[in-house]
């Protein structure tokens, strides 16, 4: 024991010296702790645009830490039971899918090549699903993320879920008195990392703020509505928006002032009179049967392999559209029905507005449906109007017959304000122009960006958003791989 009281200067020679070493590699050294804490690259949010983005860029700069922040949990075994099985391809549409082709052929909508080029500027086709060469189902996690864990970027890429970031962190930059300011010409804040606390921290009264450094760079991944929302949480945004969230405003941009959405309206009909049988796809003893359950295991497709609609179109009235038909209503299964909906192109833009600083409180979203005026109602009526006529030529077999509007009610502009809805289709809550620039990057930021639908300006006019952002994920993984990539690599 006395020797252990020895004091330091009593140590032999080269005890002393091996302790110095190891203090100072230990002071030289982050923590396994902190390291956990850093990262070179974070994306926020773990959907299309995040896998895409994450994957691309761990593989094309292996030397960099890559962190994927995911607010929800691990996916569970029904979640992962519908992606990953094999579908045989004739399997992926739904029963009477040739049926409603023939229908809209007769009614002036064209079948729909998927080898031609340009796309007519009308038409319908078979709804596809995305799978793989193999035929399996897939998404932006399995067929980005799970393939980068295993491989390349085993040594690089850490997705964490059950986060939900608060917001991003950098280097207070507010004019004396508190006041926001615009950035000076030239120059641009440099962000640090993000706060965030765990997704099961909702109810909790005061939640643990956690931080996560970024050295490089910060990428909202977070969605139409997410990534807006972040930077509204973070001080950039409108300030009387901000100020009546809590939030104090630090950099004064238009986010969520140009947010804004397809409108979607349908018509249904019924064939319960005629011969046709009940579309299987909306059977619910089918559905729920072991034997689906089997048969999709099996990689023989089935029942639970087919797409959620039958069939997808474009009409050219107006200002445009998309068509969307499904024998699969969502009232009750069992319903012999058959549901079209438009979804058309709008120029009309609304607004979204955090309520306070919390990530677990909704924002406020006004979607100005239908506020182009009259030229968009107009549209509408139009897509309706021709998808109800591929409604009444379907073969005689099936005894189609309007239920909604039901008999007596016309087709006309109250139906369609009474029954207009949004298509999910969302665009512009941070658009390039007015809050990113031309490299995606927040004006007046270095190195924070958004990637998602979110920058897109306005609706894709020929189809859905998803595709888009694929497009814009892929591109921009190209990009920022050349930003990043280190000096002589």
């Amino acid at each position: 024991m006395g020797a252990l009281r020895r004091p330091l200067g009593a140590l032999p020679l080269r005890l002393l010296v091996a302790l110095l070493v190891l203090l100072a590699a230990a002071a030289a050294a982050p923590t396994a702790a902190a390291a956990r804490r850093d990262a070179d690259i974070v994306l926020v949010g773990g959907g299309t645009a995040g896998c895409a983005l994450a994957a691309r860029l761990c593989a094309a700069l292996p030397s960099r830490r890559v962190v994927l922040l995911e607010r929800g949990p691990p996916r569970n075994g029904t979640e992962e039971f519908l992606v990953g099985v094999a579908v045989p391809r004739r399997g992926l549409w739904q029963q009477y899918a040739d049926d409603w082709l023939a229908a809209a052929e007769r009614a002036g909508l064209p079948s729909v090549s998927e080898a031609g080029w340009p796309q007519p500027d009308r038409g319908a086709w078979v709804h596809r699903l995305t799978v793989d060469a193999a035929g399996r189902r897939r998404d932006a996690c399995s067929a980005y993320v799970t393939p980068a864990l295993g491989g390349a970027c085993a040594h690089n890429l850490r997705v964490v879920q059950g986060v939900a970031v608060t917001k991003v962190l950098w280097d207070d930059d507010r004019a004396a008195g508190g006041a926001p300011r615009r950035p000076a010409a030239g120059g641009r804040r440099r962000v640090t990392g993000v706060a965030y606390v765990m997704s099961t921290d909702r109810d909790a009264a005061r939640p643990r703020v956690r931080s996560l450094r970024a050295r490089l760079a910060v990428i909202s991944t977070a969605g139409a509505v997410g990534s807006p929302a972040l930077l509204q949480r973070s001080g950039i945004g409108p300030p009387a928006v901000l100020r009546r969230a809590g939030v104090p405003p630090r950099v004064d941009l238009p986010v969520g002032e140009q947010f804004a959405t397809r409108p979607l309206v349908g018509v249904t009909h019924s064939y319960a009179g005629g011969t046709a049988r009940l579309a299987v796809e909306n059977n619910g003893s089918v559905v729920a049967s072991a034997a689906a359950r089997r048969a999709w295991e099996a990689g023989r497709g089935g029942v639970l392999g087919v797409a959620a609609f039958a069939g997808l179109g474009r009409v050219p009235d107006g200002d445009g559209g998309y068509v969307s038909a499904t024998f699969t209503v969502d009232p009750a299964p069992g319903d012999r029905r058959f549901r079209t909906y438009c979804m058309t192109n709008t120029a009309s833009s609304g607004q979204l507005a955090v309520v306070d600083g919390s990530p677990f409180t909704p924002p406020t979203v006004i979607t100005n449906l239908l506020g182009g005026g009259a030229a968009e109602v107009t549209t509408m009526l139009s897509c309706l109007r021709r998808v109800a006529a591929v409604g009444d030529a379907f073969a005689p077999r099936f005894a189609m017959r309007q239920t909604e509007p039901e008999p007596g009610r016309p087709l006309d502009e109250a139906y369609v304000r009474d029954l207009a809805g949004s298509s999910a289709h969302f665009v512009g809550g941070a658009p390039v122009g007015a809050v990113l620039d031309g490299r995606l990057r927040v004006r007046g930021f270095h190195n924070l960006y958004v990637v998602d639908s979110s920058a897109i300006p306005s609706i894709p006019p020929s189809a859905g958003t998803m595709a888009s952002v694929y497009m814009l994920a892929e591109h921009m993984a190209g990009r920022l791989a050349r930003v990043f990539r280190p000096v002589g690599a």
